[in-house]
């Protein structure tokens, strides 16, 4: 949450900006009941949904889905769900770290066939230990006859550990084999009361604020054997003729490059482990339970052969990172964009539709009276509507708002994402993909049926890049510019389009005409940006010492050109019937001409960052601008969708484009990563790479 927020200017824009403050702080509003009529809600309320999980990266039946019905190899899966990734550098067969969460705060009691050791101390085989924290950094070896019975002997107490990941001390137990095969008497047997589970490599026990922690320490593609079958059935393998092995090649590459930047992530923190054995991390089973093999044998074959045929492979973002490659069980259609949360650009799943998937269309019940507990401000539910979904897929996608309409008043659910979603976590639901049909009209149709979207981002070179319905009629992408291009200006037909650079320079193309420039003039401040009157006779560029220049049929109304400002202008407006303009500076300033009516700003204020676009509302009665860290700022009657600031974006923001209904808006970086809000598609406008220094909606 900016800080920013908390202040906002006095004006309409008020209204707007504390009720988007409060949402975000509480998730819920409750609205005074007004006079209807009291028919209770069913005592038991459907609800039926797409997908099991929260739909981030790939999906795992997507994954056979596109294997065995579409041909596709692991490649182009991968490609498909992780599309800003690349393979790069095969990493080394390093060991890497797990957390056996389920031994948790207890003695370790190991055995094996094989001879093994326990801080140096000689176990023959058949033999069993027991490894015990009996203080900081201390720890007991008891030597016993079996692992699940007593006649435990301490063999030596008082142990200092050796220093491990994060400084946590720990001692190790190991086979005394240069080389574990896949059999079942050379691992190490942990047993519990009630099971023995085998382990390769070696098993860790750390102390952690006087208690234990195990760890299990391998190579990392000997963690992948017990990982991929556990994740994606072994049988998938042989679905399809054998083709669904490429849904297990990109299970394994999934999980690799997970794992690998999972573990730089928690080195870097204060982790003693790299990764955990729970769905929390990536399930992770070892190598056999009860003497039952699970990382090799025939029933393993078809996963340990697509983990050896993809040996040191992971997805890579452009600057060479291994990608945090998230993947869920079934994405229902569409995975989530990459404003709420996803590293990766929405797509479209139809490999999601498979046969096999349980969770392609689920239905599930909840009692009115397990709602009216949660929410007892409602008195008696009487209906409940979504009015806020992200637009992606059957009936308008994922659910980002839910009304829970009662005869005690109505309560307003809003969230921005799959873990925001309280009605999803209070109930238990598979996605936050889902909807009501108990009532008719709980579901607003999907606006992306009617309202095609498109966008142009445009690099200081001159290139200019094309998404959705969006029409490429040239660029300067090929041309020597005298000085980098600044700005973008639609016409109204959408047929063409003006670039502007920062001497001035104006390029036209498509319908767009040409009225003049300051390409020229010796000008005192360079320019950085446009602004058309409609009908595209005339255009407007400003300075930033906010000087203005207009050609064509365009009127001057006034300029700041004359004035010491306190910082430089960054961009400008035109008014909604072209007689008159806005012009904002990086502090926020806002200043207002002809028509133009002023709504506030952020002038005195102190940001976190400054303000580098502006864009004015649908109606012309408001404007939005957006900082450098991605925070919106909205006044007059613009309307707030969500922000990016205090977050990750991949690079500095430098745009930020409105739908032309103003029900949604895009904001882009300079390495061409673009964060949709609201009803926005999810563009790949990544493809555009570093350079990138406006943005603007197709028409």
């Amino acid at each position: 949450m900016r800080r920013q927020f908390l202040k906002p200017p006095i004006g309409p824009s008020r209204l707007v900006m504390a009720l988007s403050v409060l949402i975000a702080l509480l998730g819920s509003t409750l609205v005074n009941a007004t006079p209807a009529s009291a028919t209770p809600a069913p005592d038991s309320i459907t609800v039926q949904g797409h997908g099991f999980g929260h739909g981030r990266g790939m999906s795992q039946y997507g994954a056979l889905g596109y294997a065995v019905d579409f041909g596709w190899k692991y490649e182009e899966i991968l490609g498909h769900y992780y599309s800003n990734t690349t393979f790069g550098d095969p990493i080394p067969n390093d060991d890497i770290k797990v957390h056996l969460t389920a031994l948790d705060r207890a003695a370790l009691r190991i055995t094996s066939a094989s001879p093994f050791k326990v801080a140096g101390i000689h176990f023959a085989g058949g033999e069993a230990a027991r490894i015990r924290v009996v203080g900081v950094d201390s720890f007991a070896v008891d030597r016993g006859t079996d692992c699940q019975g007593g006649n435990w002997i301490e063999v030596s107490t008082g142990i200092a550990g050796a220093e491990g990941q994060n400084g946590h001390p720990y001692i190790e137990a190991w086979v005394d084999l240069e080389e574990q095969l896949d059999d079942l008497n050379q691992f190490l047997r942990v047993c519990t009361e009630n099971s023995e589970r085998s382990y390769r490599g070696q098993l860790r026990v750390v102390e952690i604020g006087g208690e234990a922690f195990t760890i299990n320490r391998l190579p990392i593609e000997q963690y992948l054997r017990g990982v991929v079958p556990r994740e994606s059935p072994s049988f998938w393998g042989t679905l399809g003729d054998g083709a669904g092995i490429e849904a297990l090649k990109a299970q394994a590459v999934a999980a690799r490059s997970y794992s690998v930047a999972l573990t730089a992530l928690r080195r870097a923190g204060t982790f003693a482990s790299d990764t955990c054995d729970t769905q929390t991390c990536q399930v992770y089973g070892g190598a056999a339970l009860n003497g039952l093999p699970l990382d090799h044998g025939p029933s393993q074959q078809t996963t340990n052969t697509a983990i050896e045929a993809t040996a040191g492979q992971v997805r890579r973002h452009a600057g060479g990172a291994v990608a945090f490659t998230e993947f869920a069980s079934s994405t229902g259609g569409w995975t989530a964009p990459m404003s709420e949360g996803n590293a990766f650009p929405a797509v479209e799943d139809l490999g999601d539709a498979v046969d096999r998937n349980p969770s392609r269309q689920w239905s599930t019940t909840i009692s009115r009276s397990a709602i009216e507990d949660v929410w007892p401000s409602i008195g008696t539910l009487e209906r409940i509507e979504v009015p806020l979904r992200n637009g992606l897929g059957r009936i308008g996608g994922r659910v980002r708002g839910i009304d829970l309409i009662g005869t005690g008043g109505t309560v307003k659910l809003r969230f921005d994402n799959w873990s925001g979603d309280v009605f999803r976590r209070t109930f238990g639901l598979r996605s936050d993909w889902y909807e009501f049909p108990d009532f008719e009209s709980a579901t607003p149709p999907d606006p992306k049926a009617s309202d095609p979207q498109g966008l142009y981002v445009v690099k200081s070179d001159g290139t200019v890049l094309t998404f959705g319905t969006a029409v490429h009629r040239g660029d300067m992408g090929d041309v020597e510019l005298a000085e980098p291009i600044v700005g973008m200006s639609i016409t109204d037909s959408g047929d063409g389009y003006w670039l502007v650079a920062s001497d001035g320079g104006v390029f036209a193309f498509g319908d767009a005409a040409f009225h003049g420039s300051t390409g020229d003039l010796d000008l005192v401040r360079p320019i950085v940006g446009m602004a058309t009157v409609p009908g595209g006779g005339g255009y407007w560029m400003v300075a930033s010492d906010g000087g203005i220049f207009a050609f064509g049929s365009a009127e001057f109304y006034g300029s700041m050109g004359a004035t010491a400002l306190n910082r430089p202008v960054v961009g400008m407006a035109p008014a909604h019937g072209g007689d008159g303009y806005w012009m904002v500076a990086s502090d926020g300033g806002v200043f207002a001409f002809g028509s133009a009516s002023f709504f506030g700003s952020t002038g005195n204020i102190a940001l976190v960052r400054p303000i580098v676009a502006m864009i004015p509302s649908s109606t012309g009665r408001g404007y939005s601008f957006v900082a450098s860290d991605g925070g919106v700022f909205v006044f007059g009657d613009g309307a707030y969708w969500g922000s990016r600031g205090g977050r990750d974006n991949g690079g500095d923001v430098v745009g930020l484009a409105s739908s032309l209904d103003g029900s949604s808006y895009w904001i882009v970086t300079d390495s061409g990563r673009s964060y949709p809000f609201g009803q926005a598609t999810d563009f790949v406008t990544s493809v555009a790479g570093i350079g990138v220094v406006t943005v603007r909606t197709a028409r």
